[in-house]
């Protein structure tokens, strides 16, 4: 292998046509260290761009001298900003009189920064960083970044035939340019890959959105889970005729789990003997109790050996609220853990007076939603995916210090999570 063929495999530049000078050179370029490499372009046309002449010999087209300091931005090597600067020769048609330079596939035409460099930026984009990052890391400008971005978005809608059988329903907070505050996110439940996100959930749009598909289509959904929002269990329910909506387990156990916290919070101040307990224990009150340690440790706030049974007892009877709510709040969730339905509507259609109004608000949500809570007992689908996909997304826009343009935002999520591949 010859010294310039062995270069251009070490940049990886494909194009044979390029000679690389064996001179390399380290140059400092608006404070930064540059590695300058040389080169030259050139081969024999076979024919003009221009008016489309054959090249046969000297008396149509010529040598014409050099296109100088086409200065190309090339990927890093060994971790140091490089660049190419790429004598092009020029040629002039003698039937046209038009001149004409060398082309590459290394660079589209006017630009300067290498398709290598433009491939590593968009495989960079598919990684959990700020775009600022990438671009230092890619020596190029942030207004390149979102260049490319901008590219990649023009191209991120996604066309799916099919709807998926067991679909999961969710959203998260958008950027400003959106229809609403909240866009509307589909996942598989079989697969668990985003299906498609919607940047409204107002019922108008997401109506409008599943119109898409033809009734028999509609018609081959079995599952969908979802949250207490009425918008969403409203659009099961009228487009979803074969579908059994769902209700998910953590949205359930959360209603209860606020109710408690709330009521315990009520207690806390600082006129009550046990502020401090209910303070620091706040964890051990909302656990389940199948779950309290019998184990007897020095607890500083008791000032002697306690267990953690005993600490949440003491505790809840303290008062007589706290001690309604809790005994329900441990009842809801080891029926949902147990999959028990008839003692989780024992429960909730039980008059316990002495209950929290927190409490009482959830149980009315409850009956009000009974019939798809008893779709979360009975099917093994539940929200877990789409609520990990939420967290990716808040974690990508904080990475990125938040986003303006909602197609860009919606362009990183599916890069990130190899829905598209730039």
């Amino acid at each position: 292998m010859s010294i310039n063929n062995y270069i251009l495999n070490l940049l990886n530049i494909k194009d044979k046509n390029i000679f690389i000078s064996e001179k390399i050179e380290i140059k400092k370029i608006k404070g930064i260290n540059y590695k300058v490499i040389e080169g030259i372009l050139s081969y024999i046309p076979e024919y003009c761009p221009n008016c489309g002449c054959i090249n046969e010999s000297h008396n149509d087209i010529i040598a014409w001298g050099f296109r100088r300091n086409c200065k190309i931005k090339i990927p890093n090597i060994s971790n140091c900003k490089s660049l190419l600067i790429l004598h092009k020769k020029r040629y002039l048609c003698k039937h046209c009189n038009k001149t004409f330079i060398c082309e590459t596939n290394l660079v589209d035409r006017n630009k300067n920064i290498s398709n290598n460099t433009e491939l590593q930026i968009k495989i960079e984009l598919m990684k959990k960083q700020s775009e600022k990052d990438i671009a230092e890391r890619t020596g190029v400008s942030v207004s390149k970044i979102d260049r490319v971005l901008n590219n990649i978005s023009s191209h991120t809608i996604l066309r799916h035939e099919n709807l998926p059988i067991n679909m999961n329903w969710d959203e998260f907070k958008a950027t400003k340019d959106t229809k609403g505050k909240m866009a509307f996110i589909i996942t598989d439940n079989n697969s668990g890959n985003i299906f498609d996100i919607n940047d409204s959930r107002r019922s108008i749009d997401l109506e409008k959105y599943f119109r898409r598909y033809s009734k028999r289509q509609r018609d081959k959904v079995k599952l969908i889970s979802t949250d207490f929002y009425s918008g969403y269990i409203y659009l099961a329910k009228k487009l979803f005729k074969k579908a059994d909506t769902v209700i998910d387990r953590f949205h359930i156990v959360t209603q209860v789990y606020v109710a408690l916290n709330i009521t315990r919070v009520k207690l806390c101040h600082k006129d009550n003997s046990n502020y401090n307990k209910l303070k620091y224990y706040w964890k051990l009150i909302l656990k389940n109790k199948n779950d309290l340690s019998e184990r007897k440790f020095y607890s500083k706030h008791f000032r002697k050996y306690i267990s953690q049974k005993d600490i949440v007892t003491y505790l809840i009877n303290t008062d007589k609220t706290l001690k309604a709510t809790y005994d329900c709040y441990q009842g809801i969730i080891n029926s949902i853990k147990n999959k028990d339905i008839k003692t989780f509507k024992n429960i909730i259609y039980n008059n316990n007076k002495n209950i929290s109004l927190k409490m009482k608000q959830a149980f009315k949500l409850y009956k009000d939603n009974i019939k798809y809570i008893e779709n979360s007992f009975k099917y093994d689908i539940n929200n877990g995916r789409v609520e990990g996909t939420n967290n990716l997304i808040k974690a990508i826009k904080r990475i990125a210090f938040g986003y303006r343009k909602y197609d860009h935002f919606i362009a990183r999520v599916f890069l990130i999570k190899g829905i598209i591949k730039g």
